[in-house]
């Protein structure tokens, strides 16, 4: 029950929970007054007759409408220590005044304690068969922030507060904690290269289950905590080599210590309201969905050349390439590891726990030159189960995967190489890849790293790569090294994707399909050709949002047809102009332009689409006449 006269945690706590709800997809607005609204905050229950009756003055924090019958009561407390008070009185001082209704149900209840200094821990319950229950990431993990509207909707459709196929954070939830962690970063001082470092190392230190202290006062000592639980963590998964790549530094200025210790503790509190230890746990990639947002919004990707492969990219090529138990997959510009993370799913929704267990430390190969990269890719990893994997951090180049064997299990090895020289015994089956784009100089041009990537292959493996349009359809060495790619390897599919999949980078891409090893037979291999260029994104205040209701995904459509047809290239299916098209190379194109564009079919306009095109230049002729009408009759005088 609240005073008139709140504590001023109180106020911080109605503050973040309204905050939150309103990141979560809520529209945190009294229903009572606006028709889409969906929270009543304190006083504005007393708008809803049943809920005045039921409850008098005797209101929690706020009330949320899931539907015209069933609500969700939360309540908070000043101290993170008071949870449980919390989330008794939701549940004994609320919900059961509510559910002596006959017209509606409180189902859903949350307790939330803490405040703006301390950070916040939240603790949700679903009514299931007259039971409180936990809700749950999976079983044994507590979900320990509130519910997004997607996800309250799945529990009430699917009527159970656990579950596998979690739904995802929504996209200005990740946004939104990226762009304040960037500020907060900037503003201790921290150097964006160095940032990635900061934020892996701190993620690192919250999964070893030890309580992180941020009463601590001593920058010092509280960095040195840090830094104790970060190199536990790595020593228990044999990765302490990476101890350097993810320790957190402090400033060598007193002056700055203050800003630093501030910086941990407000960066820790973001992290925790993504829930992001027991997310990631739950097998979303969340520290990469999270980093993407962070280095596209809030700290500028195109600065440190650095360019994510959004998540859904990354599990559509997965599913497409039907990733196996028994593939060995290497990404060889791993970055945060999504590649790898999205195989590693894959396999564990479609494996024995015997299969993901040797899938996990003998199966996956990535390398990432940037130090502070693959230490996140690392901690990603490490999240699943799989901190032993193969990740190498260097130049590629300088790197051949060898097949060997460790503990009676076929597995790769990394090893000098010098010059050009091919691996005598490639293990690698299927590549996944987004090499870096337009880097300067001649050696690091997008086909090398694709050489490479094949030269690790055995043959008949698969490879998939992203790839700017220029480098299918360049002239002069470019057009030599395709011809020669068409001569060694088989190309089995290239589509083109969104131009704004990379946004805010500007960069037109493609994803390509080959064969390792069988040379392109033009008389009778098919080839599927597909323009991608929606994929249920829409741009809303400079970024990306996931709507796939408004928006059409292209890339989804053509996924399952995509699979089978890596499999058989002999099947057939319906060609669309503008869209999609499987057929043979042609023989004529001399410059090899294998792109989309040079051999998808185009659309027959109908008689109203050419009227409308008339007379919109009609239109556009007039405006522009009589916007310049002075200018034009001066030229003509």
């Amino acid at each position: 029950m609240h005073t008139n006269n709140p504590k001023n945690s109180e106020v911080d706590a109605y503050t973040y929970i309204k905050e939150e709800l309103d990141k979560l997809g809520w529209v945190v607005k009294n229903p009572a007054r606006v028709p889409d609204g969906e929270v009543y905050k304190q006083n504005e229950v007393l708008y809803h007759k049943e809920l005045k009756k039921l409850l008098d003055r005797d209101m929690p924090e706020a009330v949320v409408k899931l539907n015209s019958e069933e609500f969700w009561a939360i309540e908070s407390k000043r101290d993170r220590d008071m949870i449980e008070q919390a989330l008794d009185e939701a549940k004994n001082q609320y919900a059961k005044k509510i559910n002596k209704s006959k017209k509606i149900k409180c189902v859903l209840i949350s307790g939330v304690a803490g405040n703006d200094t301390d950070g916040y821990i939240v603790k949700n319950q679903y009514l299931k068969n007259g039971k409180w229950e936990d809700v749950l990431l999976e079983k044994g993990k507590i979900k320990n922030i509130l519910l997004s509207k997607k996800q309250a909707q799945y529990i009430l459709e699917h009527d159970k507060p656990e579950w596998s196929e979690f739904p995802d954070l929504p996209e200005e939830k990740y946004i939104d904690s990226a762009l304040e962690i960037n500020e907060i970063l900037h503003n201790a001082g921290i150097n964006k290269n160095k940032r990635a470092r900061f934020i892996a190392g701190l993620v690192l230190a919250m999964s070893d289950g030890s309580k992180i202290d941020l009463r601590e006062e001593d920058t010092t000592t509280l960095v040195g905590n840090v830094n104790n639980l970060i190199e536990k963590k790595l020593r228990q998964v044999e990765k302490h080599n990476f101890f350097p790549f993810l320790k957190l530094e402090i400033p060598p200025s007193t002056e700055n210590h203050i800003k630093y210790k501030d910086a941990i503790k407000n960066t820790h509190k973001e992290l925790e309201a993504l829930d992001i230890k027991n997310a990631m746990a739950s097998g979303k990639d969340i520290l990469g969905e999270f980093y993407e947002k962070f280095l596209k919004y809030g700290n500028g990707a195109k600065e440190i050349g650095i360019v994510l492969t959004p998540r859904h990219v990354t599990e559509f090529a997965v599913e497409v390439l039907d990733v196996s138990c028994n593939d060995y997959v290497l990404d060889p510009t791993c970055g945060t590891g999504g590649f790898l993370v999205s195989s590693f799913d894959y396999i564990k929704k479609n494996s024995s726990d015997k299969q993901i267990e040797k899938f996990k430390n003998y199966n996956l190969f990535g390398i990432e030159q940037d130090d502070e990269v693959v230490a996140l890719a690392l901690v990603n990893m490490i999240f699943r189960g799989d901190g032993r994997n193969n990740m190498s951090e260097g130049n590629c180049f300088q790197k051949n995967i060898e097949l060997t064997n460790k503990k009676g299990n076929q597995t790769g090895e990394f090893v000098k190489r010098t010059s050009n020289e091919l691996t005598k015994n490639p293990v690698i089956t299927k590549v996944l890849m987004n090499p870096p784009f337009a880097l300067k100089t001649e050696k690091d041009k997008e086909r090398h790293f694709i050489n490479y990537a094949l030269s690790q292959m055995q043959d008949g493996g698969i490879l998939f790569a992203i790839v700017p349009i220029s480098v299918m359809v360049e002239g002069g060495s470019g057009k030599s090294w395709r011809k020669e790619l068409l001569e060694n390897n088989s190309l089995l599919s290239v589509v083109t994707f969104p131009e704004d999949l990379f946004y805010p980078v500007s960069v037109g891409t493609i994803g390509v399909f080959i064969k390792k090893g069988i040379p392109h037979n033009f008389n009778n291999q098919n080839v599927y050709f597909a323009r991608g260029v929606t994929d249920g994104f829409r741009k809303k205040k400079g970024v990306r949002i996931f709507d796939e209701e408004r928006e059409r995904n292209q890339i989804k459509e053509i996924k399952e047809e995509l699979r089978a047809f890596l499999v058989n290239q002999n099947l057939l299916f319906k060609d669309i102009p503008e869209f999609k098209k499987i057929c043979k190379l042609d023989t004529e194109d001399k410059n090899y332009e294998l792109v989309p564009e040079a051999y998808i079919d185009s659309k027959i306009p109908t008689h109203e689409e050419i009227e409308r095109g008339i007379e919109k230049m009609i239109r556009e002729s007039i405006a522009f006449k009589i916007k310049f009408y002075n200018q034009l009759n001066q030229h003509d005088k």
